[in-house]
């Protein structure tokens, strides 16, 4: 039987087949899709809570060593003028970083090492936390660069420039690829970074050197943070690595010997080299002869090493410190899962800067009298003497939290 092409055909199997597969087609992309998207959601939601984890626990490492600065703070005032030279064991209150979860020492015994595990394993806390507090007086303060004080703008500016200059005298390969650098303008571009004035100290106008399209002008103030230097004329990656790890815009007005690292101890002066700062730094962390005492025990113990003491920080004087830290920054680092928190914070003091400045400065010359007598002689300016500070036991203790003036959070 032949079958006739125009007879339309009844059995239509075929595209119900056809539907059947495309439908399953469709729900399963749908499924798919909805799958992968969920998969996304729930991993964005662990990722932002780890991230909120990470934040508290960073927050709480800064909690604690805000906590620590003022036991510190309280311990130094109560009981530091009786422990004498021994008053450096109240270092060790903020000095030791913390770390949660704590580890054992390698020579603790296993029962303590048994104990410490059991400790934790109780402990509600989930993640870590490193928590870091150094002193900010072992720093060179930039803001000094325009410091209303002649004294101190010219001993910054000397100490900077000899912190570069130590580098380009002590480390070959380093002024072998930066030998065009001029230390003193460098420095000059900073300080016309922040003064008020729109003349360049390198002659000319401050913002020839900035004439590009998005190049920042520079903004006649303070930094707000170090990373500005970055925007500075002459200030390279290099440079950078340089000065930021030894300078601070929350200094105590000078440097405190008793704490300054090798490349600031240096900058002081350019008679205390590799040597000598490394019979420093040896003599100040003697167990049995402690920390300098005072200016008249550091300059002997230096002109005992060679150094010529009549010339010794003269040209400008830079003010030394031998007395406990009280400005501080401090660093929290939160961890959980893959997240990760920072929290930076500068705590300063005040009312203890004053003090320190108010010693550390020249008295101003008093006014003669508008009618001095026949025999009056030539007004002379006194000697500069410090301003004796009130003892710590006179001093009230300070009541709250310690003052933040920098926070900020990565």
């Amino acid at each position: 039987m032949s079958l006739d092409p125009t007879t339309p055909l009844k059995n239509q199997k075929g595209i119900a087949i056809l539907v059947a597969l495309s439908a399953v087609l469709i729900m399963t992309f749908l499924a798919v899709e909805v799958g992968y998207n969920s998969q996304v959601e729930m991993a964005i939601g662990v990722s932002q809570l780890d991230r909120l984890k990470a934040y508290y626990l960073a927050k709480s490492g800064m909690n604690l060593s805000l906590l620590r600065v003022k036991i510190f703070k309280v311990a130094s005032q109560k009981f530091g003028s009786s422990l004498g030279k021994e008053k450096t064991i109240l270092d060790m209150i903020w000095s030791f970083p913390f770390v949660w979860p704590p580890s054992a020492p390698p020579d603790a015994s296993s029962i303590t090492k048994s104990e410490l595990k059991k400790a934790v394993a109780k402990s509600t806390i989930d993640g870590s936390f490193n928590a870091v507090i150094d002193g900010e007086g072992s720093r060179i303060d930039l803001t000094d660069l325009i410091s209303p004080s002649k004294a101190l703008r010219d001993a910054a500016n000397a100490q900077l420039v000899q912190l570069l200059q130590n580098r380009l005298n002590e480390d070959d390969d380093w002024a072998r690829d930066h030998r065009s650098i001029k230390p003193q303008e460098i420095i000059n571009n900073i300080t016309d970074w922040m003064d008020a004035d729109s003349q360049s100290l390198n002659g000319g106008d401050e913002g020839g050197l900035y004439s590009g399209k998005d190049s920042a002008k520079p903004p006649n103030r303070s930094m707000k943070t170090l990373q500005e230097l970055h925007m500075i004329a002459g200030v390279t990656d290099d440079i950078f690595n340089i000065l930021s790890p030894r300078v601070t815009l929350y200094g105590l007005k000078g440097i405190n010997v008793n704490l300054a690292s090798k490349e600031v101890l240096q900058s002081i002066d350019a008679q205390i080299n590799e040597k000598i700062v490394t019979e420093i730094i040896k003599r100040r962390s003697d167990p049995d002869l402690g920390p300098f005492t005072g200016a008249d025990d550091f300059n002997n113990f230096v002109r005992a090493q060679g150094v010529n003491i009549e010339k010794f920080n003269k040209t400008p004087p830079i003010p030394l410190y031998f007395d406990s830290e009280f400005n501080f920054r401090i660093k929290s680092v939160g961890n959980h899962g893959r997240a990760q928190r920072e929290i930076f914070a500068i705590v300063y003091d005040f009312d203890k800067v004053k003090e320190q400045l108010v010693a550390a400065l020249p008295t101003p010359t008093p006014t003669p009298s508008a009618s001095p007598g026949p025999s009056a002689g030539p007004t002379v300016a006194p000697k500069a003497s410090p301003t004796p500070s009130p003892s710590p036991s006179a001093r009230p203790i300070p009541k709250g939290a310690p003052s933040i003036v920098f926070w900020e959070e990565m």
